[in-house]
């Protein structure tokens, strides 16, 4: 099994929050003030916010294992803290029903949580062994599902643009031939079919490298769990529920979805001036639905990587409500493609 000279899943096993003091500083905090942590995770996130000042938090996470770090924050916090056992796409739906109709900050972070990562059996991870399931949920379709019943042609269409993978079509072609003699079962089958097909092209590269099985686990990971899709749904049409001077905060963790997000936030704060291909054109520019506080990216410090280097990819982006009027507007990016491909499996 090749060991890449910087481990691509690496970093403790606990539950560490990727740029607390940065996420922190950025949503502006203030007492009485509502907010909502859309990835709760393990909580690292929430349990610090709730800490920092005396406000108020809906905290959401669609993954079964974070019920039970809800409820242990329920009981230190149990007058401002409301649990959903939801996605983050059902913001809107969550807000609409719930007392405070809008928000004062919005907190995403798209990375996968330690609870996923660090658990085998949950078959996030390839440098550990375990079933083939990435499901964030613990429903629908699994990695299984995808590596053994995908149409080779389509596979490589996911690995390639959900994986940025240069090589996807050997990538796909090798899986294919392989599981014609024998089902892919496992992380470890997975890994080393992807290391024996494409490893030298990944042995070549100077300096430090990924695994070559990262972007191809990457690629799986997002289509079966809809990442872009919970991103693409939500943001466009977050204004309506964000109060003046309300940020939305997000942590981005590959190229991909941070594009994605970039391109929404220059078109919520008119940057784009409608040009860009995830956001339909504006009628009126000037009126900006957002603004940048500060228009540069935030990567973590050197300190933070070298005590959690999961963090080392992490981007995190921001805006701030204006007082303009939201009109809505649905015809947004759209990822029909990827539904087609997906009802193969169904």
């Amino acid at each position: 099994m090749m060991i890449s000279r910087t481990s691509s899943t690496g970093g403790p096993s606990h539950h560490v929050p990727v740029m607390l003091r940065e996420v922190l500083d950025t949503l502006a905090l203030r007492g009485g003030n509502v907010y909502v942590d859309g990835t709760f995770g393990g909580g690292g996130h929430s349990k610090a916010i709730l800490d920092s000042c005396q406000c108020n938090l809906l905290a959401i996470d669609r993954d079964i294992k974070s019920i039970e770090i809800g409820k242990e924050l329920k009981e230190k916090f149990p007058k401002r803290i409301k649990f959903y056992n939801q996605s983050f796409s059902e913001i809107p739906d969550i807000l609409d029903q719930n007392l405070n109709k809008k928000v004062d900050g919005v907190l995403l972070d798209l990375g996968i949580s330690s609870l996923q990562l660090d658990n085998p059996k949950r078959g996030f991870s390839f440098q550990k062994d375990g079933p083939l399931d990435m499901r964030m949920a613990n429903k629908g379709i699994t990695a299984s599902d995808v590596v053994n019943k995908l149409k080779e042609e389509n596979l490589a269409i996911v690995i390639r643009d959900f994986g940025e993978e240069r090589h996807s079509k050997i990538v796909a072609k090798k899986i294919c031939e392989h599981r014609k003699n024998k089902k892919i079962e496992s992380t470890y089958q997975l890994s080393e079919i992807i290391e024996k097909s494409i490893g030298w092209s990944y042995r070549k590269q100077k300096g430090k490298y990924i695994h070559p099985s990262t972007r191809t686990f990457q690629a799986i990971r997002i289509l079966i769990n809809q990442e872009l899709e919970e991103i693409i749904s939500v943001l466009p049409n977050i204004a309506r529920y964000i109060n003046t001077e309300g940020r939305v905060v997000i942590i981005t963790f590959h190229s991909i979805e941070d594009r994605i997000v970039k391109n929404i936030f220059d078109d919520l704060t008119g940057q784009n001036m409608g040009v860009s291909r995830y956001y339909p054109e504006r009628s009126n520019i000037d009126e900006k639905l957002f603004m940048y506080p500060n228009k540069k990216f935030l990567k973590p410090t050197n300190s933070e990587i070298l005590e959690n280097p999961r963090s080392r990819s992490a981007k995190l982006r921001c805006i701030e409500r204006t007082k303009a009027i939201f009109r809505e507007n649905l015809d947004i990016y759209s990822t029909n493609k990827y539904d087609k491909i997906l009802s193969e499996l169904r």
